[in-house]
């Protein structure tokens, strides 16, 4: 990912969001979970970071967001917490986008981590970003990212990144977090493409754009192309409800690569995909 694609593309982002989401408090401590939910908590932080440290440039805000140790995974940003707040300032100076529309934004949070789902156009294309954050005691310690922008041409027509978002309700979160550990270890890790039945609905919908609609689809791929995609080990599954994202690594066209896969299942099956790498 280019360095300027990131700011000019964060920065939209941020503007839009500013339209889309209402003030919120995110100065909360986490030892007022007995009031809210740790993960309702980390969320909240989250949209005050786009609106507040970037879409503002609220750069005190982000010094006491931003845990001293943070940890950066993005190469277009330098190291650390000075890299990061170095970057801020230099969006805070950054001209304002004429126009802004509201942005497609979907948020999955497990424990100390969320996840970010987003999809909004910057300069003629439509782009889709995956943000992933680690939280310690209230404060960000640590970022990962991917983002693509939406292809011209898709086997399966679909946006990189929409849908709904998830369920409010979180019986099933636990099983269905099982059930992707077990289809990424079983189909993308061991190719037991025998076993697709078990994981995945015949009328899945599917985003990533080298992939067809349905469980075949998925199943030609996984066949015609052994050596694309090489998952060699799941890093993080963060699930919340029906939603489940897994960051994982291996290869892309036998480059070291990180992925992001993010499911939607029903009634223990995968009905939609969508990934970024």
């Amino acid at each position: 990912m280019k360095s300027g694609h990131f700011i000019t593309g964060m920065l939209y982002l941020a503007f839009a969001l500013r339209l889309s989401f209402s003030c919120t408090t995110a100065q909360q401590s986490i030892s007022n979970k007995n009031l809210m939910e740790k993960e309702t908590i980390h969320k909240s932080i989250i949209r005050d970071f786009y609106r507040r440290a970037v879409g503002e440039g609220d750069l005190a805000f982000a010094e006491q967001l931003i845990a001293d140790d943070y940890i950066q995974h993005s190469t277009a940003v330098k190291p650390g917490k000075a890299g990061l707040l170095e970057a801020l300032a230099y969006m805070k100076q950054m001209p304002k986008p004429p126009t802004t529309s509201a942005p497609f934004m979907r948020l999955i949070a497990e424990g100390d981590y969320v996840v970010t789902n987003m999809s909004f156009g910057w300069a003629g294309k439509q782009k889709a970003v995956i943000d992933l954050f680690r939280f310690r005691n209230g404060q960000i310690v640590e970022h990962w990212d991917a983002i693509a922008d939406q292809p011209e041409n898709s086997l399966n027509g679909h946006a990189l990144m929409d849908g709904s978002l998830p369920a409010e309700t979180s019986e099933q979160t636990g099983l269905n977090k099982a059930k992707v550990a077990d289809f990424m270890e079983s189909v993308f890790m061991h190719r037991q493409v025998d076993k697709l039945p078990e994981f995945v609905a015949d009328t899945l919908i599917q985003h990533r754009p080298e992939i067809a609609n349905g469980r075949s689809g998925l199943l030609t791929y996984l066949q015609k192309q052994p050596d694309q995609q090489r998952v060699d080990s799941v890093l993080r599954i963060i699930a919340e409800g029906d939603f489940v994202v897994v960051q994982s690594s291996g290869t892309w066209q036998q480059k070291p690569t990180v992925f992001y896969d993010v499911f939607r299942l029903e009634d223990k099956r995968i009905v939609e995909h969508w990934g970024l790498k």
